[in-house]
């Protein structure tokens, strides 16, 4: 049998494939080594084997740096998410107790971590001290691509497209806010928003985005004056400089911020929703971390309440 014809779990071992995937996180062959407590040659040794079984070269050498190929970025991108599942099931082989322990990966858009998240994850933590967490930001589009590839154990975004490789639960509705220098009880109107100096997020966030097309639908043309990719920096605008900041109601409630004025545009609104890949291994602890935040959903939407009563 020809050697393409075989195999390929037979002809490679999961220590090469422990080795390429160090390579590929590292910037060089040595920093490699180190990271596997292996001699520089005995690396480049592996990786050399494992070249010849797949028939393809992985790294062009040039003197002392070795640059990934296009055929190496295409297999690091596949096992990233195998060599997480295969982490997970190996430690899960032993899960016969009720406790809950190992690490859950959570990716997460900013604004839904100190109302949402943080308090699930704490109460978890507090029954099982030895369950890790950790919760990694991203944008709502990073996020989705990396619960794909398996960075993450799975996500809490808003407003995410149907797709056959994801399992979506939809939580809650939470409608933008103004947060101004003078906040109104009354709701404030688009073309008077539009006067106001503003504070945004960047271009490359979903709600800037949204904010804009509505204007544009609108005839109107935001008046920008500050943006930081930090709602942190857009609330501090507020206080210090007296712009007014457009943010989503868990913001408010994430930086505790009162007298937020409520925009009367019922189109200003997204559904907040956890994200984790079909046909994956998923722990006991990132099942209860998951079945947590969805017991919350009831909770978070009377808290938007609120924001979304109109006058």
């Amino acid at each position: 049998m020809a050697r393409r014809d075989r195999d390929p779990l037979e002809i490679v071992s999961l220590r090469q494939l422990r080795y390429f995937n160090a390579a590929m996180q590292s910037s060089s062959f040595v920093e490699a080594a180190r990271t596997c407590s292996i001699s520089q040659p005995a690396l480049s040794e592996q990786i050399a084997l494992l070249e010849d079984a797949l028939g393809t070269r992985l790294f062009e050498r040039v003197g002392r740096r070795a640059s990934p190929t296009q055929a190496a970025l295409q297999l690091h991108l596949r096992m990233t998410a195998c060599m997480g599942d295969l982490q997970a099931a190996l430690r899960a082989t032993g899960e016969s107790s009720v406790d809950l322990s190992g690490r859950v990966r959570i990716g997460l858009v900013q604004s839904y971590g100190a109302c949402w998240v943080a308090p699930a994850v704490h109460s978890l933590q507090v029954q099982w001290p030895d369950l890790a967490v950790s919760l990694i930001r991203r944008t709502a589009s990073a996020l989705i691509d990396g619960v794909a590839r398996g960075d993450f154990d799975f996500v809490v975004t808003f407003d995410v497209q149907d797709r056959e490789d994801l399992e979506i639960e939809r939580c809650f509705k939470e409608p933008y806010v103004a947060i101004c220098p003078a906040p109104s009880r009354r709701p404030i109107r688009l073309k008077k928003l539009a006067g106001e100096r503003l504070a945004l997020l960047p271009t490359e966030y979903a709600m800037r985005r949204q904010i804009e097309q509505l204007f544009a639908a609108q005839g109107l043309r935001p008046n920008v004056h500050f943006e930081s990719d930090s709602l942190e920096d857009l609330i501090d605008a507020v206080r210090t400089t007296g712009l007014t900041a457009v943010v989503n109601a868990a913001t408010a409630l994430s930086l505790q911020v009162s007298g937020a004025t409520r925009i009367d545009e019922p189109t200003l609104v997204r559904t907040s929703c956890l994200v984790r890949a079909r046909n994956r291994y998923h722990t006991r602890a990132a099942l209860r971390l998951w079945d947590s935040l969805a017991d919350m959903a009831s909770e978070m939407q009377t808290k938007m309440r609120p924001f979304s009563s109109r006058s």
